[in-house]
Order: structure tokens, then C-alpha cells, then sequence
């Protein structure tokens, strides 16, 4: 058996653990809280003391505070026990991605102010659209089981929320303005009403707007934000909040590499600055393009603009009993991917392949590079009605969340000149679309799902033996309805078939129960048990292009059969066993968890139909250790650690079709670290405040074979500030540094669609078929300065 290496940062989190028992004979008073008013280091920002029955971490202001102000929300918890997340630059403006004790963000449900905020087809997440940091007072995380009040049926991992800060009592303005390299420039201004009115109403809005270069290749990201909150309090049994977020934004896209890439031109090859050109229209001759093989920056973008309202009114109808409405809608348009596309004229298939004269020779005779890219449009209102009820020693939720998304799907094509100017940008002009010989729009898909999603649920929180024990019991019914419609399109299921319109109806359901329990041991010692079951709905795209076979003739497809699609719920069981200790000086938590799944999905390559598929691969199981401690040294310094392993193995073998099974019994899941540690060390003294950190990732697998993998790596972050004098116009001003990976290292984060997805194998092995799977390259030491203050 092969003897594990202890890492530097894996030895200094050991010793930080430590620091309790060395540090507990030395504890005098107890029930003291020191000047800075925070128990156990959590002035830190990164670790609370918690009361739940299971796993949960969170990081609030005093963390937030210290972070570059356009960082996201997958960086701001990347510190936390259980998370193995990865951002596409230092900045944040670009996305990322995350796994949380192995699941990743596509199974997982994410949260603003209680809405949920992933994609209503296939779940996914995008950080950088989400929110501002200075307006969230706290994200958290609950890493294994799904809150039985979530409105969520895509999650069989855990839960990350954002939440709002509530408006100021009093009038306020606060501004900021950050710097950097790569000519990072960020603008912020807030303004608070303060209370008015007899009802005591206030509220806030606020704007931003950030742009930054690419730290490789050309190109970079413009991002505009407003964040409006208010609430009221008409009396003291009423409470009405709401909340409005706008996010727009377009950024160029950073280009991954496969290994045999980073060899050949090095870590920072990226598309190329050069506009494609095209050539010259001659009537009755065929002018056949061909893409440049490097691509071209401008036409790897993803232009995103989005919208989320959230209401809640709360009433309390006696001292017993509460209950609350909380109405949201989100709206999100947008492209993405690789914008350049080849488009043949004419063509031989149906109508839904045949494109009318392009260039304007006046035949239908070329093949021309155009402008196009697959588009999503989203519109889904949705509410939550809670009821709480007290009873003796039973506090009762009752809830019921539904929303409806239409989902609508499509890829147009436009054309685009020798500058690189696309007729259309955001493909939001249909007199732009290029149109097929029918005289319909050419689309390389057309899609249109309603997802109709639903959740009845009941916890009872019991407390017994004097308030020493308490126990949760939750039950909850989810369901997903997808109605999906496939509209004749381009798009292929093998070569040369062109999908007619046909429609399909699915439903994807799971009583789900929980069991928690909490005992305390003494006033500053507990333990908790949890176990919980989740589900997770398959992405709506396995519902499309499911006619096979037939002939084309006079322009339409006949004789099709439609294939049965296959891919059936994902479900976990997920327990944890813990132990937290909590006073003072010291703040603990560990765990162990057990994560069983079953008929987990994931993607493989079919050399049959020559395309990646979903599959469910069978039973997973998961299972580790999580240790997260805030430790205050003195009244100057804290300490915070955490350190996570995680085992996890695939029980069976994929079976892709009839005649091929891949080999993944016994392998570890990809991108599932078994080690990962972190560390941070906290400093204030009078004006003076400073924060390091570092990450360690261990190595992990790229594939489901385990035939490629990513080598550790550690990065170091700092934070540095000085609270300037304050004068009658600027209140409380600050300085602040911040200097990501400031050793400067390298190293490298798969490419897989959000998350849940992975080649089988990274190349092809006799008769079996895979791809190589391709990398983002961690961004290099990135120094950003910001000025702020309150008016």
C-alpha cells in the first residue's frame, strides 16, 4: 500500500487542530468575550457556530470584506470544508466552477434569497451573474444534504444559498473604486434610505460596473450590476421584503487545452486576434470556407444579461403560528461557445437543413463561415407558502414551492464581415437570421421546454431532555414535469438526419425523507447525526433529437422511429456523523459523511451515433472526513483551517450499448480530489488588517477510466488594508490589497460541462472510442488595490 506524503499545508492544518488542546490549559476565562466581540475566531468571516443537525458552513461580511470586490460566489467559499472549486481567472468575471464532496454545481441547488438560480433545463450555474459581494451578508453551504424546505428537484448533493443584506436603519452612501493588472478598473456605489415613513420602510440600490482584461489571448470582460432591496414593517405581525437584482454582461471566452496543446504551444495559447476572412462571391462557382484552425476572440463570447425578483410577506397570525408567501420570477438571455460556424447553401436533407444564398453570388453553391451560437431564453415565476406552527416541544414547518420555466432553445445563424463584425451580436435580431429555402429561420437546434417543478414538504423539529436534545424529521415529495417540444431543426443524431417536430412529456418524481439529530454534551460540545435522500432530474437535452433512421424524400424525413430516452432520475443517501466544540477562543467542527448514489449520470462517447451521451452509470459511493476549526489566538491574530478527504468509487461498469462496456468499477470519480486543505491566518491592529490564505488541491482524474489526471497544487492569496482617517465627507475610508496566487503557480482544472459530465477515457483504446479531455490553465498572480468609503 502505497504510504501518503504529507504536504506543508496538510502539516500546518494539522498543527492548527491542534491548537485547541494546546491552547486549553492555558484558557482562564471562559465566559468572556473579548473586545472584538466574535467567538472563536469567527471574526474571521469564515466559519459560524452552528446549531443545525448537519454538515453546514457558511462565510459572512468579515470574510467578504477582505475579498477582491468582483470575486464570486464559487471563490468566496473556496476556503470551506468539502469544496473543491475553480475560477477561470482571479477576477471572478468569468465563471467557474465546483464540486462539493464530489458533486458538482450541476447537482447541487443554488440559491439567492431563497430562489433558486440554476438552469431549469440542465441545472447548471454561473457564478458571475449572480451578485454583487459588498450587498451579501452571508453564503453558505450545507455540503451533503438538501434542506427539506429547498426548492429544488436537480440537486442530489447539497445546498449553496446568497443572501442580501437587509437596507441600512440610517441614511447612508458608500463608494468604492479598485484597480489592477490586466487593466482591471471596477466602479461601486451604493445608497441607503435609511428608515422613513410610519411604517418604518427603507431600502438601498446600488450599481457597479467592472471590465478586466484575459490574462492570455486577446479579448476581456465588461460586467454591469444593480442590486435593489427594501423592506416594512407595517406592524409587528407583518414584515414585507423584496429584492431585485440585474446583471449584463459579455466576456470573451478563455480557451482550454488538451495535454497534447499545453506540450506543443505552451500554457497560454489562446484563440486568435486575426478576423477570419472571407473569400470573394463568384455567381455559379462553389467558394468553400474552411474555419481557421486558431479560432478568432471575438467569436468566443458569452453575452448573458439576467433579472431576479424576490418577495416575501410574513404574517404571524398568533404567537404560535407564522406564515409567509415568497414569490420570485428570473429572467436570463444569452449565448455561449465558440461563435464561428460553417453553413452550406443549398443542401440535400430536409427543409430543415437547407439554407438559402449566403453570400449573395446569387447561387446556393458555397459553403460560408457565419456567426451563430446555441441561445437560451428564460422566463420562470415560481413561489414558496411556508407555514411554521409551535407546539409544546414542537416546531413545525409546512411548505409547499412550485414555479414554471419555459425554457426556450435555439441557434440561429447571422452573417459577419471581414472586420469581424457580426450582422447581429446577441442574436436578439430575427430580421438578422439566416433562413432556410423554406423561408424559416436556420436553427441548429429548436427546443422549447416547460418545466413544471413542485415540492410538498413537513419537518418537525423536536426538542427533548430539557432542551439537551433535538430531532428533525422531514419529509418531502418533489416532482419535475418536463413538456418538451422539438421543433425540425439541423440539428444531427448521427450523420445526416435532420430531426422533424415532435413532442414528449416526462415526469420525474421522489419522496424524499430525513432524520437529523443533535445532542449536547455540555454547554460548549455537540454531536449530530444526519441522513437524508436526494434526487436529481435529467437535463432536458436528453429529450431531444430522438427520431433514428428513415429516408429523406422531397425535402422530408419518413420512416423515422423515435428512440426511447433512457437516462432515469440520479439519487444519493447521504449521512453525516459529527462533532462541534464551541466557546470563546475556539470554534470546531468535524465529520464523516457516506454518500451512496445510485444510478448516477453521467456522459460517455458512443462510437455508434459518434456523440457524447448521457448514461447512468451505476452506483457511486462517497466517503470522508471534514475538519473545519476558527481558533483566536489573541485579540490580534485568528486562525482558520480546514481539511477534507474524500473516497470516491464507481461500483460498476458503463454500459454504453449492446456491444461496448467501459471499465469503471473501482475507479475514483473524476475531479474528486482525495486531499484538499486549507488555511487562513487573520491579522487587525488598530487601522491595520490582513488576511492569508492558501489552497491545496490534491491530484485527481479526468476521466471515468481514471486514464488522465491533474497534478496537486497549492495557491496562496493576501489580503492587506488600512482604515484611513475619517473627516466630515468620508466616513470610515480604507486602502485595501489584494494579491491572488501570489507564488505564482501553475496548474490546471478540467473543462466538463458544469459538472456532471466526463469522457470515458482520454483516447481511444482498440475498438474503444474516448477524447481528450481539455483544461483550463490556473490564472497567474493578479494584484488589484480598492478605495472605499461611506459618505
Amino acid at each position: 500500500m502505497k504510504k501518503l506524503k504529507p504536504t506543508r499545508l496538510a502539516v500546518l492544518i494539522s498543527l492548527a487542530f491542534s491548537a485547541p488542546l494546546l491552547m486549553a490549559q492555558q484558557a482562564t476565562d471562559v465566559g468572556k468575550i473579548n473586545v472584538e466581540g466574535q467567538p472563536g475566531a469567527t471574526d474571521t468571516g469564515l466559519i459560524a457556530q452552528e446549531d443545525s443537525p448537519k454538515t453546514r458552513s457558511a462565510v459572512n461580511r468579515a470574510f467578504l470584506d477582505k475579498l477582491n470586490p468582483s470575486t464570486n460566489a464559487f471563490q468566496a467559499i473556496d476556503l470551506l470544508p468539502g469544496v473543491n472549486t475553480f475560477s477561470y481567472d482571479a477576477t471572478g468575471l468569468f465563471g467557474g466552477g465546483i464540486r462539493v464532496r464530489g458533486f458538482a454545481g450541476d447537482q447541487m441547488g443554488l440559491t439567492i434569497n431563497g430562489a433558486p438560480v440554476n438552469d431549469s433545463g440542465n441545472f447548471a450555474v454561473y457564478p458571475q451573474e449572480y451578485t454583487d459581494t459588498e450587498n451579501l451578508c452571508e453564503v453558505f453551504l450545507t455540503q451533503g444534504s438538501t434542506d427539506t424546505d429547498a426548492p429544488h428537484v436537480g440537486a442530489s448533493g447539497g445546498n449553496l444559498g446568497m443572501v442580501t443584506c437587509a437596507p441600512s436603519d440610517k441614511f447612508g452612501m458608500r463608494g468604492a473604486i479598485s484597480f489592477g493588472q490586466l487593466n482591471y478598473q471596477r466602479t461601486y456605489a451604493r445608497l441607503d434610505t435609511g428608515k422613513f415613513g410610519p411604517s418604518g420602510a427603507k431600502a438601498f440600490v446600488s450599481y457597479s460596473k467592472t471590465s478586466a482584461n484575459k490574462f492570455k489571448g486577446p479579448g476581456g470582460a465588461d460586467r454591469e450590476h444593480i442590486d435593489i432591496a427594501a423592506e416594512v414593517r407595517p406592524s409587528a405581525d407583518v414584515f414585507l421584503s423584496a429584492t431585485l437584482l440585474y446583471n449584463n454582461a459579455i466576456n470573451n471566452n478563455i480557451r482550454t487545452l488538451t495535454n497534447a496543446q499545453i506540450a506543443q504551444f505552451g500554457r497560454n495559447f489562446d484563440f486568435s486576434n486575426v478576423p477570419p476572412q472571407h473569400l470573394t462571391p463568384v455567381a455559379g462557382t462553389a467558394q468553400l470556407e474552411t474555419s481557421p484552425a486558431d479560432g478568432f476572440y471575438k467569436f468566443n463570447i458569452n453575452p448573458f444579461r439576467n433579472y431576479l425578483f424576490t418577495s416575501k410577506a410574513e404574517f404571524k397570525v398568533n404567537k404560535d403560528l407564522t406564515v409567509s408567501a415568497e414569490p420570485y420570477f428570473w429572467y436570463g438571455y444569452g449565448t455561449g461557445g465558440s461563435q464561428l460556424q460553417l453553413l452550406s447553401e443549398g443542401g440535400t436533407g430536409t427543409m430543415a437543413t437547407r439554407v438559402k444564398d449566403i453570400n449573395g453570388d446569387g447561387d446556393t453553391l458555397d459553403r460560408v463561415m457565419t456567426y451563430g451560437s446555441s441561445l437560451t431564453e428564460t422566463n420562470r415565476p415560481g413561489v414558496t407558502f411556508k407555514a411554521n406552527y409551535r407546539i409544546a416541544n414542537h416546531n413545525i414547518n409546512v411548505g409547499y414551492w412550485t414555479e414554471r420555466a419555459v425554457h426556450r432553445q435555439t441557434g440561429p445563424r447571422v452573417t459577419f464581415d471581414n472586420a469581424g463584425n457580426p450582422s447581429n451580436l446577441w442574436l436578439d435580431n430575427t430580421a438578422a437570421y439566416l433562413l432556410r429555402t423554406d423561408g424559416n429561420p436556420y436553427q441548429a437546434r429548436d427546443w422549447k421546454t416547460i418545466s413544471t417543478g413542485t415540492s410538498l414538504y413537513v419537518q418537525d423539529s423536536i426538542s427533548l431532555m430539557q432542551d439537551k436534545m433535538s430531532l428533525q424529521l422531514g419529509l418531502r415529495n418533489s416532482a419535475i414535469d418536463r413538456d418538451f417540444t422539438n421543433y425540425a431543426n439541423a440539428g444531427t443524431f448521427g450523420a445526416g438526419r435532420a430531426d422533424l417536430d415532435y413532442q414528449i412529456k416526462r415526469k420525474y418524481s421522489k419522496v424524499l425523507p430525513s432524520l437529523g439529530a443533535k445532542l449536547n454534551l455540555d454547554s460548549q460540545s455537540s454531536i449530530f447525526f444526519n441522513v437524508a435522500e436526494n434526487f436529481r432530474a435529467p437535463s432536458n437535452f436528453v429529450l431531444s433529437n430522438l427520431l433514428t433512421g428513415g429516408t429523406v424524400v422531397n425535402g422530408s424525413l419518413t420512416g423515422a422511429t423515435m428512440r426511447n430516452p433512457v437516462v432515469g432520475i440520479e439519487t444519493s443517501t447521504n449521512f453525516d456523523y459529527g462533532y462541534r466544540l464551541q466557546n470563546k477562543d475556539t470554534t470546531f467542527s468535524g465529520s464523516l459523511f457516506v454518500v451512496n448514489f445510485k444510478d448516477r449520470i453521467a456522459s460517455s462517447w458512443d462510437p455508434v451515433s459518434l456523440t457524447s451521451l448521457d448514461y447512468n452509470v451505476g452506483k457511486v459511493t462517497m466517503k470522508g472526513a471534514e475538519l473545519e476549526l476558527g481558533q483566536k489566538i489573541n485579540p490580534n491574530f485568528s486562525v482558520y483551517g480546514s481539511l477534507t478527504y474524500t473516497q470516491s468509487q464507481m461500483k460498476d461498469d458503463i454500459k454504453v450499448n449492446a456491444t461496448l462496456t467501459e471499465a469503471t468499477a473501482g475507479k475514483q470519480m473524476p475531479d474528486t480530489p482525495k486531499v484538499m486543505a486549507a488555511l487562513a491566518l487573520s491579522y487587525k491592529q488598530g487601522p491595520l488588517f490582513g488576511l492569508l490564505t492558501a489552497k491545496h488541491t490534491g491530484k485527481a482524474f479526468s476521466t471515468l477510466v481514471n486514464d488522465q489526471s491533474m497534478d496537486a497544487y497549492t495557491v496562496w492569496n493576501l489580503s492587506t488594508g488600512y482604515k484611513l482617517p475619517g473627516t466630515a465627507f468620508f466616513k470610515s475610508p480604507e486602502i485595501r490589497l489584494n494579491i491572488d496566487n501570489i507564488a505564482n503557480t501553475e496548474y490546471k482544472r478540467i473543462n466538463s460541462p458544469s459538472g456532471s459530465s466526463f469522457t470515458a477515457r482520454a483516447l481511444p483504446l482498440g475498438t474503444l472510442a474516448g477524447s481528450n479531455p481539455s483544461y483550463f490553465i490556473g490564472a497567474p498572480r493578479f494584484a488589484s488595490v480598492t478605495l472605499r468609503s461611506d459618505f
